[in-house]
């Protein structure tokens, strides 16, 4: 399509914040700024920033490298297949280490629960103490039993309690039981407590939490007493230290779980967490313990992931602009960095509508957890920059056959099908966006755009010109989207709306650059007599 023919809805979404790309750069200075504000307390300085910013060119090649990965149907060869991103050094070793890390099988809570419940809770113990030994004998199995605590047992939730209880009273000696008991306490604290300010939360929240640490303490040393050598127990005391008990309880925990296992991955990820100087710690601390575990790396490649946690940190609270906060990050993450810092690269670069960073960032993040749904949808809106419209639509199909309520990914889903020019499907992802949310009038704006500016539809167009002019008359966008099909169906009254839009919105100085081509419009085509005919109703 043209640029002449859509200038009326061009103008009146850049005037209005209607469209996507507007709508997110509105929105995102705030939003994301407020999601910092709510984690901290103070600021570091600013410090000079590295920079670099990824060309379109390397989107495309980055691309093409994808496809070939993606077409392998396992998980971890995926990921083992996959391109890093342009111009990083990813070492190869940590690249494969963290693959298997954050792919490998593993047991999950379900499968625990149906054990205990069919009173087999000592099947779950040996599978328990096989992943154990693995983790702590085969360099392909590291941080498995970490990792089936973190999915399994790390769950805020208090319905779990239950099967966690019976575990407890069906195996009184078993370290596993209780190293889970313990994790999932501290999770259930850390929702009581909630994400905001400290001074913001209610009382009884924090009290709720400190019940809950406190049990967590009972049954996480028990574990430990029990096999001083497993990782979880560390990882949830460390974590509970964090969120309530203060810096000497967590120091005291960070120093046992170091003497008894050196080289965990996941002890000094929670490790690092606390010498965040939004925990009370500082940049120096996290230093100096990235560096202990970098010293671990020739045992344990995983440990350079955590080699970029200080300058991702810094970067993230930096006191600077969006543009330049973004340019800095691919020097940030020149080595490889945690799953979770790669979503939030992707996430913010999806916001801030750098297509390019949120397609490399956001495909990294999925390399690594393939069901990060958030992921998958910033990733469809980066594809359909990117032409690879039918790519989106494949993705998010199996996203919504699992999760058939996502409203974003509807959203993706649609602006894919309308730039395949499927409008017949779009027309329908809207209209379910509709029904689950009848008074949002930016998916009724798009899919009037897509009826009048892609799918010459006029007269769907008209009806939801019609029912926005109805439900918001006091915004001139429904009068615009009028405006446009009168003039390029023709059909007659562009007259009459140019004399509404004039008398309500005519002061505003875009408004009155769309009027005068309005005027213009109507004056040259008198001879026609399509503006002395009724509007059609």
């Amino acid at each position: 399509m043209g640029s002449g023919p859509r200038w009326l809805l061009i103008v009146a979404i850049v005037l209005l914040g209607i469209g996507e790309w507007v709508w997110n750069a509105r929105t995102v200075q705030s939003q994301v700024r407020r999601e910092v504000q709510i984690q901290l307390e103070r600021r570091p300085a600013t410090v000079p920033l590295p920079s670099h910013k990824f060309t379109r060119n390397q989107g495309y090649a980055f691309i093409d490298a994808m496809k070939k990965a993606e077409a392998i149907a396992d998980p971890l060869q995926r990921c083992l297949a996959y391109p890093d991103p342009p111009d990083s050094h990813w070492s190869r070793d940590t690249v494969v280490a963290y693959c298997h890390y954050r792919l490998q099988p593993r047991l999950t809570f379900a499968e625990a629960q149906s054990l205990i419940q069919h009173d087999n809770a000592a099947e779950l113990d040996r599978r328990l103490a096989a992943a154990l030994h693995a983790q702590q004998a085969d360099p392909a199995a590291r941080g498995l039993l970490d990792r089936i605590y973190q999915e399994a047992f790390q769950n805020g939730s208090f319905d779990i309690r239950p099967t966690l209880d019976a575990w407890k009273r069906a195996s009184p000696h078993s370290a596993f039981a209780f190293a889970a008991s313990g994790t999932a306490y501290v999770s259930m604290a850390a929702e009581a407590r909630g994400s905001g300010y400290m001074s913001d939360t209610p009382a009884s929240n924090v009290q709720a939490m400190d019940n809950l640490l406190a049990q967590a303490d009972v049954d996480l040393r028990r574990s430990i007493a029990l096999d001083p050598k497993l990782t979880p127990a560390y990882a949830a005391l460390i974590h509970g230290g964090g969120l309530g008990h203060g810096r000497d309880y967590v120091d005291a925990a960070i120093r046992d779980a170091l003497a008894a296992v050196p080289d965990d991955y996941s002890n000094y990820t929670m490790a690092l967490w606390t010498r965040q100087p939004k925990w009370g710690g500082s940049l120096e601390a996290m230093d100096q313990l990235a560096a202990q575990a970098r010293a671990q790396a020739p045992g344990n490649p995983l440990m350079k992931v955590l080699s970029s946690e200080r300058a991702f940190y810094e970067v993230w609270n930096c006191d600077c602009s969006h543009e330049v906060e973004m340019a800095a990050y691919p020097h940030v993450v020149d080595e490889l960095t945690s799953n979770s810092n790669l979503a939030e690269i992707g996430r913010m670069a999806s916001q801030y509508r750098d297509q390019t960073m949120a397609l490399i960032y956001q495909s990294e993040a999925l390399r690594f957890a393939p069901g990060n749904e958030d992921a998958r949808v910033n990733r469809a809106f980066a594809l359909v920059d990117y032409d690879e419209s039918a790519w989106a639509v494949s993705d998010l199909d199996r996203l919504l056959a699992a999760s058939p309520d996502n409203k974003r990914a509807l959203d993706a889903r649609a602006s894919a099908y309308e730039m395949l020019g499927d409008y017949v499907h779009a027309e329908q992802d809207f209209r379910r966006l509709l029904a689950m949310d009848p008074g949002n009038m930016r998916t009724l704006s798009k899919l009037g755009d897509m009826f009048v500016n892609w799918a010459k539809d006029w007269d769907k167009g008209w009806a939801v010109a019609d029912q926005l002019i109805r439900e918001q008359p006091q915004n001139p966008y429904g009068w615009l989207l009028r405006a446009s099909v009168q003039e390029r169906q023709p059909r007659a009254g562009l007259d009459a709306t140019a004399d509404h839009l004039e008398a309500q919105f005519g002061k505003d100085p875009e408004m009155a650059k769309m009027l005068v081509r309005m005027r213009a419009t109507v004056a040259l085509r008198k001879h026609t007599g399509i503006d002395a005919r009724p509007t059609a109703p």
